[in-house]
């Protein structure tokens, strides 16, 4: 594909650690680092998805993006 007749645009990103995680933890007065945090779909579905875990979660918890909520027991919002 010759990209040369396509429009050029200037794209900017950033990549966030755990970027809803970090809203959450902003919002709560938490720390995504040190606290562990899950944002998940629908709560109140058993088979809604984990969309992000923060590095305590993941790490002490074994807690990843995708997981399914009914593989684990949360314990409120």
């Amino acid at each position: 594909m010759n990209y040369d007749n396509l429009p050029h645009k200037d794209i900017f990103c950033i990549d966030m650690k755990c970027f809803y995680a970090s809203c959450i933890a902003m919002l709560k007065g938490l720390d995504v680092l040190k606290d562990p945090i899950a944002v998940i779909g629908n709560f109140e579905q058993p088979g809604s998805i984990v969309l992000v875990a923060s590095p305590v979660m993941k790490g002490k918890f074994k807690i990843k993006t995708g997981n399914r909520r009914y593989v684990h027991v949360f314990l409120g919002d």
